[in-house]
């Protein structure tokens, strides 16, 4: 019998361009022949591009070969090639950003990754109120017992600022889904990434502790592991932790910050989710182990401050069912994709907790013309054994 996963705590522009006919398929490895996910994959540094998948794959549009692309991901060095043929799959190897250790860089790590994250929270807390606009495309996908289970393609319309999405209004979506006699059902999995924050502003023990709050220097401690230099730019590497003494659920992870103007680019969190949501369990089952972790980007805006560019979420339950393991995995991908002006009327509704994503996609009509055009999509390859996996089992009948 399947559980249920139920979230119990409430937490506090570029146009496409449509001449471009030539499609460049590839993958980004790094220097250990590893995938390079969620890597920015364009034909100029400023101009708009894709990203690539789980699997470092990704699909480039184009006008024209030869062509000039560039790869950007954070920890990596910027790398462009010249693409002669549109022919062959295209492999892109990333070499590792130049390191200066802390003791070479700075005097004192600590005193410095403190500051640094004080700086940040700061200029995020003067800007909090800024609402932005835009359009997201999201992805989830669900394994059970490493099988493909669930699968979700939605387009959004979007308000946020940069501590989270404020609200969102569905576009469109379509959907795949097998049932299951076991597992646990995740439907409102994009809660968390919609509703957990990136900085607090107003911090309590009723609340998650995140490193980005006016009490950072009482509830965590910091370390600069390195400082990553690449063309000038130098990003600093700060670990954090929550103190001993602290006594609430608090996150745990790395921040990617300026060094020079403490512009955030990234917060990877591990997140305690067995604080946040509550499983309930049928008979005959027992929680093994969890693991819940978030990686939210950053892109550069104007003045040194930094705009939400996406969130990413990889949630693990392994569950002992009549006394044996039974793992479920689930994983979301927001990313905008444009920025736009606040609307005419009025702004997105604000979703909550118990928003389902695949409840809301059933009720849309599915618009085969919505999926053809869409160029973000063409962009966004799914993994060859999702479609495997889901197709096997019939699931993809709601297309």
């Amino acid at each position: 019998m399947k559980s249920a996963l139920i979230l119990t705590v409430a937490l506090t522009t570029v146009s496409l361009a449509q001449a471009q006919q030539i499609t460049l398929k590839g993958r980004v490895v790094d220097e250990k022949h590893q995938p390079v996910p969620f890597a920015t994959v364009a034909q100029a540094v400023n101009e708009p591009g894709t990203a690539t998948n789980e699997a470092g794959e990704f699909s480039l549009r184009v006008a024209k070969v030869p062509q000039k692309i560039t790869v950007i991901s954070l920890g990596h060095a910027p790398t462009t090639i010249e693409v002669k043929s549109a022919t062959d799959p295209i492999l892109i190897t990333l070499s590792s950003s130049t390191v200066a250790l802390p003791e070479v860089r700075v005097r004192n790590p600590e005193q410095v990754a403190t500051e640094l994250v004080k700086r940040a929270y700061a200029k995020l807390a003067r800007h909090q109120k800024q609402e932005q606009y835009g359009k997201a495309f999201y992805r989830q996908k669900q394994r059970h017992n490493s099988e493909y289970s669930e699968f979700l393609d939605a387009f959004y319309d979007v308000r946020f600022t940069n501590q989270g999405i404020g609200g969102w209004q569905l576009e469109q979506a379509r959907y795949a889904t097998a049932a299951e006699e076991t597992g646990v059902d995740m439907s409102n999995f994009s809660a968390a990434v919609r509703l957990i924050p990136v900085f607090e502003p107003k911090p309590s023990r009723r609340t998650l502790a995140v490193p980005l709050s006016p009490l950072a220097e009482k509830q965590f401690k910091f370390h600069l592991r390195e400082v990553l230099q690449d063309k000038g730019q130098e990003t600093a590497v700060i670990d954090f932790t929550p103190r001993l003494d602290l006594n609430q659920p608090a996150t745990f992870g790395t921040l990617y910050l300026d060094f020079k103007t403490a512009a955030i680019r990234r917060v990877e969190s591990n997140v305690p989710i067995g604080n946040l949501m509550t499983l309930q369990f049928s008979e005959g089952t027992t929680l093994a182990s969890q693991s819940f972790r978030m990686v939210t980007d950053f892109s550069p805006a104007n003045d040194s401050l930094s705009r939400l560019q996406s969130v990413r979420a990889d949630q693990r339950i392994v569950l002992s069912y009549q006394g044996k393991p039974d793992t479920t995995e689930i994983s979301g991908n927001l990313f905008f994709y444009q920025n736009t002006a606040k609307p005419a009327a009025k702004g997105y509704k604000t979703t909550g907790v118990n928003y389902n994503d695949l409840k809301q996609a059933m009720k849309q009509n599915y618009n085969a013309k919505f999926w053809r055009d869409r160029e973000v999509l063409r962009a966004s390859p799914v993994e060859e054994q999702v479609i495997r996996d889901l197709e096997k089992r019939k699931a993809f009948g709601s297309f």
